[in-house]
Protein backbone atom coordinates (compact mmCIF):
# COMPACT_ATOMS: atom_id res chain seq x y z
CA UNK A 1 0.00 0.00 0.00
CA UNK A 2 2.89 2.37 0.75
CA UNK A 3 4.31 1.81 -2.74
CA UNK A 4 0.93 2.68 -4.26
CA UNK A 5 0.78 5.98 -2.39
CA UNK A 6 4.35 6.85 -3.35
CA UNK A 7 3.54 6.07 -6.97
CA UNK A 8 0.44 8.27 -6.84
CA UNK A 9 2.47 11.15 -5.36
CA UNK A 10 5.09 10.88 -8.11
CA UNK A 11 2.44 10.72 -10.84
CA UNK A 12 0.71 13.78 -9.37
CA UNK A 13 3.97 15.73 -9.47
CA UNK A 14 4.56 14.62 -13.04
CA UNK A 15 1.19 15.32 -14.68
CA UNK A 16 -0.53 17.73 -12.28
CA UNK A 17 -3.07 17.19 -9.53
CA UNK A 18 -5.98 18.22 -11.79
CA UNK A 19 -5.45 15.01 -13.79
CA UNK A 20 -5.66 12.57 -10.89
CA UNK A 21 -8.42 11.65 -8.45
CA UNK A 22 -8.16 9.64 -5.25
CA UNK A 23 -11.57 10.47 -3.76
CA UNK A 24 -13.79 7.47 -3.08
CA UNK A 25 -16.76 8.40 -5.33
CA UNK A 26 -14.52 8.71 -8.39
CA UNK A 27 -12.72 5.47 -7.60
CA UNK A 28 -16.04 3.65 -7.15
CA UNK A 29 -17.35 5.08 -10.44
CA UNK A 30 -14.39 3.56 -12.29
CA UNK A 31 -14.23 0.15 -10.70
CA UNK A 32 -16.49 -1.85 -13.00
CA UNK A 33 -17.67 -1.82 -16.60
CA UNK A 34 -20.68 -2.55 -18.73
CA UNK A 35 -20.04 -6.28 -18.34
CA UNK A 36 -21.02 -9.09 -15.98
CA UNK A 37 -17.74 -10.06 -14.26
CA UNK A 38 -18.71 -8.06 -11.18
CA UNK A 39 -21.76 -10.31 -10.73
CA UNK A 40 -19.41 -13.12 -9.80
CA UNK A 41 -17.73 -11.28 -6.91
CA UNK A 42 -19.37 -10.73 -3.56
CA UNK A 43 -17.02 -7.89 -2.60
CA UNK A 44 -16.94 -5.03 -5.12
CA UNK A 45 -13.98 -3.69 -3.21
CA UNK A 46 -11.99 -6.16 -5.30
CA UNK A 47 -12.49 -3.72 -8.19
CA UNK A 48 -11.91 -0.39 -6.42
CA UNK A 49 -8.72 1.28 -7.68
CA UNK A 50 -6.35 3.35 -5.61
CA UNK A 51 -6.57 6.26 -8.04
CA UNK A 52 -7.94 7.38 -11.40
CA UNK A 53 -5.64 9.32 -13.73
CA UNK A 54 -6.85 11.29 -16.76
CA UNK A 55 -3.95 11.91 -19.15
CA UNK A 56 -4.39 14.42 -21.97
CA UNK A 57 -1.27 13.63 -23.98
CA UNK A 58 0.99 10.72 -24.83
CA UNK A 59 3.63 12.39 -22.66
CA UNK A 60 1.26 12.19 -19.68
CA UNK A 61 0.79 8.46 -20.31
CA UNK A 62 4.57 7.95 -20.50
CA UNK A 63 4.96 9.65 -17.11
CA UNK A 64 2.23 7.50 -15.57
CA UNK A 65 3.61 4.26 -16.98
CA UNK A 66 7.22 4.93 -15.95
CA UNK A 67 6.23 5.56 -12.34
CA UNK A 68 3.90 2.55 -12.26
CA UNK A 69 6.63 0.34 -13.71
CA UNK A 70 9.16 1.55 -11.14
CA UNK A 71 6.81 0.82 -8.24
CA UNK A 72 5.26 -2.27 -9.94
CA UNK A 73 1.72 -0.92 -9.62
CA UNK A 74 -0.97 -2.35 -11.96
CA UNK A 75 -2.43 -0.06 -14.62
CA UNK A 76 -5.93 -0.61 -16.02
CA UNK A 77 -6.66 1.36 -19.22
CA UNK A 78 -10.29 2.44 -19.61
CA UNK A 79 -12.18 4.10 -22.46
CA UNK A 80 -15.95 4.12 -22.75
CA UNK A 81 -16.28 0.88 -20.73
CA UNK A 82 -19.05 -0.28 -23.06
CA UNK A 83 -17.48 -3.62 -23.84
CA UNK A 84 -18.24 -6.41 -21.47
CA UNK A 85 -14.89 -7.65 -20.29
CA UNK A 86 -11.37 -6.43 -19.66
CA UNK A 87 -11.62 -2.88 -18.29
CA UNK A 88 -12.68 -3.76 -14.74
CA UNK A 89 -10.33 -2.19 -12.23
CA UNK A 90 -8.59 -3.92 -9.31
CA UNK A 91 -7.71 -3.22 -5.72
CA UNK A 92 -4.53 -1.10 -5.39
CA UNK A 93 -4.38 -0.59 -9.14
CA UNK A 94 -4.47 2.72 -11.02
CA UNK A 95 -7.10 3.35 -13.68
CA UNK A 96 -5.89 5.21 -16.77
CA UNK A 97 -9.02 6.96 -18.08
CA UNK A 98 -8.20 7.94 -21.67
CA UNK A 99 -11.35 9.97 -22.38
CA UNK A 100 -9.57 13.31 -21.88
CA UNK A 101 -7.34 12.41 -24.84
CA UNK A 102 -10.01 13.52 -27.29
CA UNK A 103 -8.35 15.43 -30.14
CA UNK A 104 -8.42 14.72 -33.88
CA UNK A 105 -4.75 14.99 -34.85
CA UNK A 106 -4.56 14.34 -38.60
CA UNK A 107 -6.98 14.32 -41.53
CA UNK A 108 -5.80 13.35 -45.03
CA UNK A 109 -8.57 13.41 -47.64
CA UNK A 110 -6.41 12.13 -50.48
CA UNK A 111 -5.01 9.19 -48.54
CA UNK A 112 -8.36 8.58 -46.79
CA UNK A 113 -6.65 8.43 -43.41
CA UNK A 114 -7.53 10.05 -40.09
CA UNK A 115 -5.48 10.04 -36.88
CA UNK A 116 -6.95 10.71 -33.45
CA UNK A 117 -6.15 10.37 -29.79
CA UNK A 118 -7.39 7.18 -28.20
CA UNK A 119 -10.08 8.85 -26.09
CA UNK A 120 -12.07 10.36 -28.96
CA UNK A 121 -15.70 9.25 -28.70
CA UNK A 122 -16.79 7.36 -31.79
CA UNK A 123 -19.91 9.53 -32.13
CA UNK A 124 -17.70 12.63 -32.41
CA UNK A 125 -15.41 10.85 -34.85
CA UNK A 126 -18.40 9.88 -37.02
CA UNK A 127 -19.70 13.46 -36.90
CA UNK A 128 -16.29 14.92 -37.81
CA UNK A 129 -16.15 12.81 -40.96
CA UNK A 130 -19.82 13.30 -41.88
CA UNK A 131 -19.47 17.10 -41.84
CA UNK A 132 -16.74 16.73 -44.45
CA UNK A 133 -18.70 14.40 -46.71
CA UNK A 134 -17.13 11.17 -45.52
CA UNK A 135 -18.31 8.07 -43.73
CA UNK A 136 -16.77 6.29 -40.77
CA UNK A 137 -16.34 2.55 -41.04
CA UNK A 138 -16.01 2.45 -37.25
CA UNK A 139 -19.64 2.14 -36.17
CA UNK A 140 -20.40 0.25 -32.94
CA UNK A 141 -23.87 0.03 -31.43
CA UNK A 142 -22.90 2.23 -28.49
CA UNK A 143 -21.03 4.89 -30.42
CA UNK A 144 -21.94 7.67 -27.99
CA UNK A 145 -19.79 6.10 -25.28
CA UNK A 146 -17.24 4.02 -27.19
CA UNK A 147 -13.75 5.43 -27.80
CA UNK A 148 -11.35 4.81 -30.67
CA UNK A 149 -8.63 3.36 -28.45
CA UNK A 150 -11.08 0.91 -26.93
CA UNK A 151 -12.23 -0.17 -30.38
CA UNK A 152 -8.66 -1.23 -31.10
CA UNK A 153 -8.18 -2.80 -27.68
CA UNK A 154 -11.23 -5.05 -28.01
CA UNK A 155 -11.05 -5.67 -31.78
CA UNK A 156 -14.54 -4.25 -32.08
CA UNK A 157 -17.51 -5.27 -34.18
CA UNK A 158 -19.01 -2.73 -36.59
CA UNK A 159 -22.39 -2.09 -38.14
CA UNK A 160 -21.22 -2.66 -41.71
CA UNK A 161 -18.86 -5.53 -40.97
CA UNK A 162 -20.38 -7.62 -43.75
CA UNK A 163 -18.89 -5.22 -46.33
CA UNK A 164 -15.92 -3.61 -44.63
CA UNK A 165 -14.91 -5.81 -41.72
CA UNK A 166 -14.37 -5.10 -38.03
CA UNK A 167 -12.15 -2.58 -36.29
CA UNK A 168 -8.95 -4.47 -37.09
CA UNK A 169 -9.78 -4.07 -40.80
CA UNK A 170 -10.07 -0.25 -40.57
CA UNK A 171 -7.13 0.51 -38.30
CA UNK A 172 -3.98 1.48 -40.20
CA UNK A 173 -1.69 2.42 -37.34
CA UNK A 174 -1.41 2.62 -33.57
CA UNK A 175 0.70 4.56 -31.13
CA UNK A 176 1.31 2.51 -28.00
CA UNK A 177 3.06 3.26 -24.71
CA UNK A 178 4.80 0.07 -23.59
CA UNK A 179 5.22 -1.07 -19.99
CA UNK A 180 8.70 0.49 -19.71
CA UNK A 181 7.45 3.87 -20.95
CA UNK A 182 8.74 3.58 -24.50
CA UNK A 183 6.47 4.90 -27.25
CA UNK A 184 6.15 2.78 -30.39
CA UNK A 185 4.37 3.45 -33.68
CA UNK A 186 3.08 0.15 -35.04
CA UNK A 187 1.44 -0.69 -38.34
CA UNK A 188 1.14 -3.48 -40.85
CA UNK A 189 4.87 -3.87 -41.50
CA UNK A 190 5.78 -0.19 -41.20
CA UNK A 191 4.89 2.88 -39.16
CA UNK A 192 3.49 4.29 -42.42
CA UNK A 193 -0.31 3.74 -42.35
CA UNK A 194 -0.46 1.25 -45.20
CA UNK A 195 0.40 -2.38 -45.94
CA UNK A 196 4.15 -3.03 -46.00
CA UNK A 197 6.49 -6.02 -45.92
CA UNK A 198 9.51 -4.07 -44.65
CA UNK A 199 8.96 -5.19 -41.08
CA UNK A 200 6.50 -7.38 -39.19
CA UNK A 201 2.78 -6.70 -38.77
CA UNK A 202 3.14 -5.75 -35.11
CA UNK A 203 -0.08 -3.75 -35.01
CA UNK A 204 -2.25 -6.85 -35.05
CA UNK A 205 -0.66 -8.03 -31.81
CA UNK A 206 -2.12 -5.05 -29.95
CA UNK A 207 -5.59 -5.20 -31.53
CA UNK A 208 -7.78 -7.19 -29.16
CA UNK A 209 -5.11 -7.25 -26.43
CA UNK A 210 -7.40 -5.41 -23.94
CA UNK A 211 -4.64 -3.30 -22.45
CA UNK A 212 -2.45 -6.26 -21.49
CA UNK A 213 0.52 -5.32 -23.70
CA UNK A 214 0.52 -1.53 -23.54
CA UNK A 215 -1.67 1.58 -23.54
CA UNK A 216 -2.93 2.75 -26.93
CA UNK A 217 -2.67 6.55 -27.20
CA UNK A 218 -3.36 7.20 -30.90
CA UNK A 219 -5.32 5.42 -33.62
CA UNK A 220 -5.07 5.95 -37.38
CA UNK A 221 -8.00 4.64 -39.43
CA UNK A 222 -9.27 4.62 -42.98
CA UNK A 223 -12.57 6.19 -44.06
CA UNK A 224 -14.63 6.37 -47.25
CA UNK A 225 -16.75 8.91 -49.15
CA UNK A 226 -20.40 8.81 -48.06
CA UNK A 227 -22.37 6.57 -50.46
CA UNK A 228 -24.96 8.56 -52.43
CA UNK A 229 -27.83 6.08 -52.06
CA UNK A 230 -29.23 3.93 -49.26
CA UNK A 231 -32.14 1.49 -48.98
CA UNK A 232 -33.38 -0.38 -45.93
CA UNK A 233 -35.43 -3.56 -46.18
CA UNK A 234 -37.03 -5.97 -43.70
CA UNK A 235 -39.06 -9.15 -44.01
CA UNK A 236 -40.80 -11.57 -41.63
CA UNK A 237 -40.56 -15.36 -41.62
CA UNK A 238 -42.58 -18.19 -40.10
CA UNK A 239 -39.64 -20.55 -39.59
CA UNK A 240 -36.07 -20.34 -38.35
CA UNK A 241 -34.85 -22.19 -41.43
CA UNK A 242 -36.39 -19.71 -43.89
CA UNK A 243 -35.10 -16.71 -41.95
CA UNK A 244 -31.54 -17.92 -41.53
CA UNK A 245 -31.24 -19.13 -45.12
CA UNK A 246 -32.39 -15.68 -46.25
CA UNK A 247 -29.90 -14.02 -43.92
CA UNK A 248 -27.02 -16.19 -45.19
CA UNK A 249 -27.85 -15.54 -48.84
CA UNK A 250 -28.21 -11.79 -48.37
CA UNK A 251 -24.85 -11.52 -46.61
CA UNK A 252 -22.97 -13.90 -48.93
CA UNK A 253 -19.68 -12.56 -50.39
CA UNK A 254 -21.27 -12.20 -53.83
CA UNK A 255 -23.79 -9.70 -52.39
CA UNK A 256 -21.66 -8.07 -49.68
CA UNK A 257 -20.30 -5.37 -51.99
CA UNK A 258 -23.68 -3.63 -51.93
CA UNK A 259 -25.63 -5.32 -49.10
CA UNK A 260 -23.48 -3.93 -46.32
CA UNK A 261 -25.45 -5.45 -43.46
CA UNK A 262 -27.94 -8.22 -42.81
CA UNK A 263 -29.26 -9.28 -39.43
CA UNK A 264 -31.84 -11.69 -38.03
CA UNK A 265 -34.06 -11.22 -34.96
CA UNK A 266 -36.03 -13.84 -33.01
CA UNK A 267 -39.52 -13.26 -31.64
CA UNK A 268 -38.23 -13.86 -28.11
CA UNK A 269 -36.63 -10.42 -28.34
CA UNK A 270 -39.21 -8.84 -30.64
CA UNK A 271 -42.22 -9.65 -28.46
CA UNK A 272 -40.56 -8.01 -25.45
CA UNK A 273 -39.41 -5.00 -27.46
CA UNK A 274 -42.76 -4.09 -29.01
CA UNK A 275 -44.68 -4.72 -25.80
CA UNK A 276 -42.32 -2.54 -23.80
CA UNK A 277 -41.87 0.33 -26.24
CA UNK A 278 -45.03 0.27 -28.38
CA UNK A 279 -47.54 -1.58 -26.17
CA UNK A 280 -48.58 -3.99 -28.92
CA UNK A 281 -48.57 -7.77 -29.08
CA UNK A 282 -46.18 -9.54 -31.41
CA UNK A 283 -47.89 -11.93 -33.90
CA UNK A 284 -47.19 -15.42 -32.59
CA UNK A 285 -46.71 -16.97 -36.03
CA UNK A 286 -43.89 -14.57 -36.94
CA UNK A 287 -40.82 -16.43 -35.70
CA UNK A 288 -38.01 -14.24 -37.05
CA UNK A 289 -37.26 -11.05 -38.94
CA UNK A 290 -34.38 -10.37 -41.29
CA UNK A 291 -33.38 -6.84 -42.23
CA UNK A 292 -30.75 -5.54 -44.62
CA UNK A 293 -28.99 -2.31 -45.61
CA UNK A 294 -28.02 -1.55 -49.21
CA UNK A 295 -25.55 1.29 -49.95
CA UNK A 296 -23.83 2.52 -53.10
CA UNK A 297 -24.54 4.27 -56.40
CA UNK A 298 -28.28 4.86 -57.01
CA UNK A 299 -28.67 2.53 -59.99
CA UNK A 300 -26.76 -0.26 -58.28
CA UNK A 301 -28.76 0.18 -55.07
CA UNK A 302 -32.05 0.05 -56.97
CA UNK A 303 -31.06 -3.13 -58.81
CA UNK A 304 -29.82 -4.74 -55.60
CA UNK A 305 -33.05 -3.83 -53.82
CA UNK A 306 -34.98 -5.92 -56.35
CA UNK A 307 -32.46 -8.73 -55.97
CA UNK A 308 -32.79 -8.68 -52.16
CA UNK A 309 -36.58 -8.69 -52.37
CA UNK A 310 -36.42 -11.71 -54.67
CA UNK A 311 -34.19 -13.56 -52.20
CA UNK A 312 -36.66 -12.87 -49.39
CA UNK A 313 -39.61 -13.96 -51.51
CA UNK A 314 -37.86 -17.19 -52.51
CA UNK A 315 -37.61 -18.09 -48.81
CA UNK A 316 -41.23 -17.12 -48.01
CA UNK A 317 -40.54 -13.67 -46.61
CA UNK A 318 -43.48 -11.29 -46.08
CA UNK A 319 -44.79 -8.22 -44.25
CA UNK A 320 -48.32 -7.67 -42.92
CA UNK A 321 -50.49 -4.84 -41.69
CA UNK A 322 -50.78 -6.34 -38.19
CA UNK A 323 -47.04 -5.88 -37.64
CA UNK A 324 -45.30 -2.74 -36.33
CA UNK A 325 -43.98 -0.08 -38.74
CA UNK A 326 -40.84 -1.21 -40.53
CA UNK A 327 -38.72 1.43 -38.77
CA UNK A 328 -39.35 -0.06 -35.33
CA UNK A 329 -36.07 -2.04 -35.35
CA UNK A 330 -34.12 1.22 -35.47
CA UNK A 331 -36.12 2.58 -32.55
CA UNK A 332 -35.49 -0.67 -30.66
CA UNK A 333 -31.73 -0.23 -31.11
CA UNK A 334 -31.92 3.34 -29.81
CA UNK A 335 -33.74 2.13 -26.70
CA UNK A 336 -31.18 -0.61 -26.14
CA UNK A 337 -28.28 1.84 -26.40
CA UNK A 338 -29.94 4.20 -23.95
CA UNK A 339 -30.55 1.59 -21.28
CA UNK A 340 -27.36 -0.38 -21.85
CA UNK A 341 -25.42 2.72 -20.80
CA UNK A 342 -23.38 3.24 -17.67
CA UNK A 343 -26.31 4.65 -15.69
CA UNK A 344 -27.86 1.17 -15.54
CA UNK A 345 -24.81 -0.54 -14.10
CA UNK A 346 -26.32 -1.34 -10.72
CA UNK A 347 -29.98 -0.65 -11.41
CA UNK A 348 -32.69 -3.01 -10.17
CA UNK A 349 -35.02 -2.01 -13.00
CA UNK A 350 -36.58 -5.14 -14.38
CA UNK A 351 -40.01 -4.41 -15.80
CA UNK A 352 -42.02 -6.25 -18.40
CA UNK A 353 -40.43 -5.62 -21.77
CA UNK A 354 -38.03 -3.15 -20.20
CA UNK A 355 -34.29 -2.81 -20.22
CA UNK A 356 -32.15 -2.57 -17.15
CA UNK A 357 -30.04 -4.56 -14.74
CA UNK A 358 -26.66 -5.99 -15.62
CA UNK A 359 -26.35 -7.28 -19.14
CA UNK A 360 -24.74 -10.67 -19.66
CA UNK A 361 -23.83 -10.97 -23.35
CA UNK A 362 -22.97 -14.10 -25.27
CA UNK A 363 -21.55 -13.66 -28.77
CA UNK A 364 -20.23 -16.95 -30.14
CA UNK A 365 -18.77 -17.10 -33.63
CA UNK A 366 -20.41 -19.93 -35.57
CA UNK A 367 -19.71 -21.17 -39.08
CA UNK A 368 -22.67 -20.71 -41.42
CA UNK A 369 -22.37 -24.44 -42.06
CA UNK A 370 -23.49 -25.06 -38.46
CA UNK A 371 -25.64 -21.96 -37.93
CA UNK A 372 -29.17 -23.39 -38.21
CA UNK A 373 -28.47 -26.44 -36.04
CA UNK A 374 -26.56 -24.37 -33.49
CA UNK A 375 -29.34 -21.79 -33.30
CA UNK A 376 -31.97 -24.42 -32.58
CA UNK A 377 -29.82 -26.02 -29.88
CA UNK A 378 -29.05 -22.58 -28.45
CA UNK A 379 -32.76 -21.81 -28.08
CA UNK A 380 -33.25 -25.05 -26.15
CA UNK A 381 -30.27 -24.19 -23.95
CA UNK A 382 -31.66 -20.73 -23.15
CA UNK A 383 -35.16 -22.06 -22.45
CA UNK A 384 -33.62 -24.38 -19.86
CA UNK A 385 -32.22 -21.27 -18.18
CA UNK A 386 -35.73 -19.99 -17.54
CA UNK A 387 -37.54 -23.27 -16.80
CA UNK A 388 -36.76 -23.10 -13.07
CA UNK A 389 -35.60 -26.74 -12.99
CA UNK A 390 -32.17 -26.91 -14.60
CA UNK A 391 -30.80 -23.88 -12.73
CA UNK A 392 -33.37 -23.08 -10.02
CA UNK A 393 -31.57 -20.17 -8.36
CA UNK A 394 -30.14 -18.73 -11.55
CA UNK A 395 -33.54 -18.75 -13.27
CA UNK A 396 -34.78 -16.28 -10.63
CA UNK A 397 -31.89 -13.91 -11.27
CA UNK A 398 -31.20 -14.12 -14.99
CA UNK A 399 -33.65 -13.86 -17.86
CA UNK A 400 -33.30 -13.85 -21.63
CA UNK A 401 -33.77 -10.60 -23.51
CA UNK A 402 -32.50 -11.79 -26.89
CA UNK A 403 -31.78 -15.45 -27.70
CA UNK A 404 -29.31 -14.40 -30.34
CA UNK A 405 -29.38 -12.00 -33.27
CA UNK A 406 -27.23 -13.47 -36.05
CA UNK A 407 -25.00 -10.81 -37.63
CA UNK A 408 -22.17 -11.30 -40.13
CA UNK A 409 -18.70 -12.07 -38.89
CA UNK A 410 -16.00 -12.93 -41.38
CA UNK A 411 -16.93 -14.57 -44.67
CA UNK A 412 -18.87 -17.74 -43.93
CA UNK A 413 -19.15 -17.04 -40.20
CA UNK A 414 -21.81 -15.46 -38.00
CA UNK A 415 -21.75 -13.80 -34.60
CA UNK A 416 -24.84 -14.86 -32.63
CA UNK A 417 -25.31 -11.87 -30.34
CA UNK A 418 -27.41 -12.89 -27.33
CA UNK A 419 -28.38 -10.82 -24.29
CA UNK A 420 -29.57 -11.84 -20.85
CA UNK A 421 -30.43 -9.53 -17.96
CA UNK A 422 -29.24 -10.22 -14.44
CA UNK A 423 -30.71 -8.97 -11.17
CA UNK A 424 -27.57 -7.96 -9.32
CA UNK A 425 -28.83 -8.28 -5.75
CA UNK A 426 -30.06 -11.85 -6.24
CA UNK A 427 -26.62 -13.12 -7.24
CA UNK A 428 -25.67 -14.94 -4.04
CA UNK A 429 -23.08 -17.73 -3.70
CA UNK A 430 -25.41 -20.45 -4.96
CA UNK A 431 -26.49 -18.36 -7.95
CA UNK A 432 -22.86 -17.60 -8.80
CA UNK A 433 -22.00 -21.30 -8.82
CA UNK A 434 -25.02 -22.10 -10.99
CA UNK A 435 -24.01 -19.32 -13.37
CA UNK A 436 -20.53 -20.80 -13.76
CA UNK A 437 -21.99 -24.24 -14.46
CA UNK A 438 -24.41 -22.67 -16.94
CA UNK A 439 -21.58 -20.84 -18.71
CA UNK A 440 -19.52 -24.02 -18.94
CA UNK A 441 -22.50 -25.76 -20.55
CA UNK A 442 -22.73 -22.86 -23.00
CA UNK A 443 -19.05 -23.24 -23.88
CA UNK A 444 -19.40 -26.94 -24.58
CA UNK A 445 -22.41 -26.22 -26.82
CA UNK A 446 -20.39 -23.72 -28.87
CA UNK A 447 -17.41 -26.06 -29.21
CA UNK A 448 -19.70 -28.95 -30.16
CA UNK A 449 -20.76 -26.85 -33.14
CA UNK A 450 -17.11 -26.02 -33.98
CA UNK A 451 -17.42 -22.37 -32.93
CA UNK A 452 -15.47 -19.86 -30.85
CA UNK A 453 -16.81 -18.55 -27.53
CA UNK A 454 -16.80 -14.83 -28.22
CA UNK A 455 -16.36 -12.72 -31.32
CA UNK A 456 -16.18 -9.27 -29.73
CA UNK A 457 -17.27 -8.83 -26.15
CA UNK A 458 -14.69 -11.20 -24.76
CA UNK A 459 -16.61 -12.25 -21.67
CA UNK A 460 -15.48 -15.46 -20.03
CA UNK A 461 -15.72 -15.74 -16.22
CA UNK A 462 -12.27 -14.76 -15.01
CA UNK A 463 -11.59 -17.96 -13.09
CA UNK A 464 -12.26 -19.97 -16.28
CA UNK A 465 -10.45 -17.68 -18.70
CA UNK A 466 -7.04 -19.34 -18.94
CA UNK A 467 -8.58 -22.82 -19.15
CA UNK A 468 -10.87 -21.73 -21.98
CA UNK A 469 -8.14 -19.81 -23.84
CA UNK A 470 -6.03 -22.96 -23.81
CA UNK A 471 -9.02 -24.93 -25.09
CA UNK A 472 -9.24 -22.63 -28.12
CA UNK A 473 -5.58 -21.78 -28.87
CA UNK A 474 -3.89 -24.87 -27.42
CA UNK A 475 -1.16 -25.18 -24.78
CA UNK A 476 1.58 -24.16 -27.21
CA UNK A 477 -0.44 -21.19 -28.43
CA UNK A 478 -1.00 -20.01 -24.87
CA UNK A 479 2.71 -20.36 -24.05
CA UNK A 480 3.45 -18.15 -27.06
CA UNK A 481 0.99 -15.56 -25.71
CA UNK A 482 2.78 -15.66 -22.34
CA UNK A 483 6.18 -15.28 -24.03
CA UNK A 484 4.99 -12.12 -25.77
CA UNK A 485 3.50 -10.81 -22.52
CA UNK A 486 6.73 -11.42 -20.57
CA UNK A 487 8.81 -9.72 -23.27
CA UNK A 488 6.68 -6.57 -23.37
CA UNK A 489 5.55 -6.44 -19.74
CA UNK A 490 8.02 -8.38 -17.56
CA UNK A 491 6.64 -6.90 -14.31
CA UNK A 492 3.04 -7.69 -15.33
CA UNK A 493 1.69 -4.19 -14.66
CA UNK A 494 -0.52 -3.91 -17.75
CA UNK A 495 -4.06 -5.02 -16.88
CA UNK A 496 -2.68 -8.10 -15.09
CA UNK A 497 -6.02 -9.80 -14.34
CA UNK A 498 -6.90 -10.29 -18.01
CA UNK A 499 -5.85 -13.24 -20.22
CA UNK A 500 -2.75 -14.15 -18.17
Amino acid sequence: MEAVQECIRDITKGIGEEKISVDKPTRIAHRITHGPEALLHEDLGDFTPAAVVRPRTTEDVVTIVKHANRYEIPLIPQGGRTCTYGAESMRDGIVVDTTSMNEILEFDEEALRIGAQAGVRVVDYIDYLAKRGYMSLEFPTMNRASTLGSRASISGYNKFENRWGGSRDHIRGLEVVLANGDVVQVGRGSSTPTKSVVGLDMMSMFIGSRGTLGIITKVTERFIPTPPAYVYGIRAFNTIEDALRTYMELRSPINAGVIWRAKAYHKWLLSQAVKGSMEVEWPDDVVMLVDYHILGEPDVVEATKKHAEAICKEHNGFWRDDMPPTDFVGRMHETMEKYMGMAALQSERLVTGGMGNRIVPLDPQISNKHLINFYKDFLVFLKRLEDGKSYPRLSRSLRVLSPGAPVPGEEGWTKVWSLTLANWKQFDKTTIQEFKSWFREYAELVWRHCGSLTGTHGFVPREMEIEFIKREVGETGYELMKTIKRALDPKNIMNPNVKF
